[in-house]
């Protein structure tokens, strides 16, 4: 691992023990080997441990984390766990420890390690100590220890991002990363360095209001004007909080609010929505102190009934839709002889029933039969009382009979009206895909002893949603790598799936005005069995104009393909896999 072009001028070549593959096998309980490998060079900068540019390689290809024939026998095991406190404001202290470190191929050395680690994305401040390398013998095991303040609630991912080893002396840097590539000039752990798998995850806990109950509701999720909001609280400061409906960044509060007393961090109190809350995505904010926790709770507001035809004659079935009812409650679903008030005159149709979705929505089919239906209407008793409130809403019908009388007799004014009711059936088509004709010829590569880039582009695939909803899509990739001629001892020369970079393009075409997602550009094939995203479609939240998803979306991209100076000459093919979903 470690060399100096003055102190070893006799060694060529890298010392560290190179492998084009990473080493992957099974590891005790609790540990596991890290992804990536390490990277032996001369940094740029030597004052800078994150120097991104070496000046100059030692390495000439990817090399294992440590040696599995040293002792410990075995690939690199490390084990990162934490312990202490699990609350928002606390200390976490975190503990890494590791049987064994990269080979070194040279004579003994020293200088200093660095290893740095994050906290849901966050980087945490590096931690470094002193380290020696034994001649001709790998780096020894070790235990780091660290601690972090927890700064959010829920899960706690911490994770380690990657270890240099530093050795002035030598101007040696070794760089052990995630990066599962490695090319001199190019992507190696030292250019384009790439988190590990070691990680370990805790879930914090912060100053925590929670909705017990709502009264005249069965869910917790919802509450209407007047509803009585049942709540206890955790891990509070001390002393009498307040409660209060606001927005949900904790402002644009409700007049009304309530007080509820904490001790132990701990306490219990009711709010009531009040009689004119503000409706739509609201949050229960709970503060003591310097503490402060927001709730979400939605506010219903009127209840809504729509139908899908205003009129119809007898037998004419109506889908009735509405929303803002009582989340996981019936409704009564009837029709009327005239609107609101409630409850207004009856008619001889038969009610049904229909219960709301989680979210107060409600969707159901009404047949009209009576004659003197005007209104169609949904109602329930949403407090008891006394006395009980009812909450009502309805909308107009108008009905039509086979026959009417415009004028009777000699008048000379008078009119009616008869409607028909048209029915169409629209049944949805498929979700496919298709692709230009032919392969994808990537420009030829002449070999002139240095690494050269072969580039193409890929043949147009498209996308066809025929099938008329908000479902969405997802479309996804794999590169095989190329096979290339018959090597000298077994298989076949091969180039990587890494070696291809590509630029996706994800463009509405025909009829189309979704929102299309497109996936990451770059190198992004890891390996030949590993679907990157490519474009997708989410659905409800992305549908356009027409207020349906669907239409062709065209899918074009440049291709780049990495060739190493003394890749083996010959033809080779291989295949990107398209997966639509």
């Amino acid at each position: 691992m470690i060399s100096s072009k003055r102190a070893l001028a006799g060694l060529s070549g890298t010392v560290l023990a190179a492998s084009t593959l990473m080493i992957v096998g099974a590891s005790p309980a609790s540990a596991a080997t890290p992804t990536g490998g390490c990277w032996v060079y001369s940094p740029t900068t030597p004052s800078n441990i994150e120097d991104t540019t070496p000046a100059s390689n030692t390495s000439s290809s990817l090399a294992p984390w440590a040696d599995t024939a040293e002792a410990p026998a075995g690939p690199a095991d490390y084990t990162l766990t934490s312990s202490g406190s699990t609350v928002v404001g606390g200390t976490r202290s975190f503990t890494l420890v590791f049987n064994k470190g990269p080979k070194n191929g040279g004579p003994p050395a020293s200088g200093t390690v660095y290893y740095y680690f994050s906290v849901n994305g966050t980087n945490l401040p590096v931690i470094s100590k002193a380290f020696s390398a034994p001649g001709g013998a790998s780096i020894p095991g070790d235990t780091i220890n660290g601690s972090y303040t927890i700064t959010g609630a829920g899960a706690n991912n911490l994770v380690l991002r990657k270890v240099y080893y530093d050795i002035p002396s030598f101007l040696t840097r070794v760089a052990c990363n995630g990066q599962t590539a490695g090319v001199p000039g190019g992507t190696n752990p030292a250019t384009t360095p790439v988190n590990t798998n070691i990680a370990t995850t805790f879930t914090a806990s912060g100053p925590t209001a929670t909705i017990d109950s709502v009264g005249n509701q069965v869910v917790t999720t919802h509450a209407r004007k007047n509803d009585v909001i049942a709540f206890s609280v955790t891990n509070f400061a001390d002393g009498t909080g307040t409660a209060s409906l606001c927005d949900s960044a904790g402002s644009n509060c409700d007049a009304g609010t309530s007080s509820v007393t904490i001790s132990g961090g701990a306490g219990s109190g009711t709010l009531s929505a009040g009689a004119a809350p503000t409706t739509g995505s609201r949050a229960l904010k709970v503060v003591s102190g310097g503490d402060t926790s927001l709730t979400p709770i939605t506010i219903l507001g009127t209840p809504t009934i729509s139908t899908n035809v205003v009129g119809g004659g007898a037998g004419t079935v109506v889908t009735v839709t509405g929303t803002n009812w009582d989340p996981n409650q019936t409704v009564s679903v009837s029709s009327t002889q005239s609107g609101p008030p409630f409850p207004p005159p009856a008619t001889g149709d038969a009610a049904v029933t229909a219960t709301a979705d989680a979210a107060g929505n409600i969707s159901t089919t009404f047949t009209v039969n009576d004659p003197t239906t005007a209104y169609i209407g949904g109602s329930r008793t949403h407090a008891a009382g006394p006395p009980p409130t009812v909450i009502f809403a309805s909308t107009a019908f108008a009905f039509s009979g086979d026959t009417c009388t415009a004028k009777v007799g000699l008048a000379a004014s008078g009119n009616c009206k008869l409607l028909e009711t048209v029915d169409l059936t629209i049944t949805a088509g498929d979700l496919k895909m298709a692709k230009a004709s032919g392969n994808v010829t990537m420009s030829p590569i002449t070999l002139n002893g240095t690494a050269q880039n072969s580039t193409g582009a890929l043949k147009n695939v498209t996308v066809k949603d025929y099938r008329g909803g908000v479902l969405g899509w997802s479309l996804v990739a794999r590169f095989s790598g190329l096979t290339g001629p018959v090597a000298p001892t077994s298989g076949n020369f091969t180039i990587p799936s890494t070696s291809l970079s590509w630029t996706p393009s994800c463009a509405p075409d025909a009829n189309n005005d979704d929102t299309v997602t497109t996936g990451s550009a770059g190198a992004v094939f890891t390996t030949a069995t590993t679907d990157v995203p490519v474009c997708a479609v989410s659905g409800v939240a992305n549908y356009g104009l027409d207020l349906t998803s669907g239409g062709d979306t065209l899918v074009t991209s440049p291709l780049s393909l990495a060739i190493p100076a003394n890749q083996a000459a010959g033809a080779y093919t291989g295949t990107i896999q398209f997966t639509l979903s």
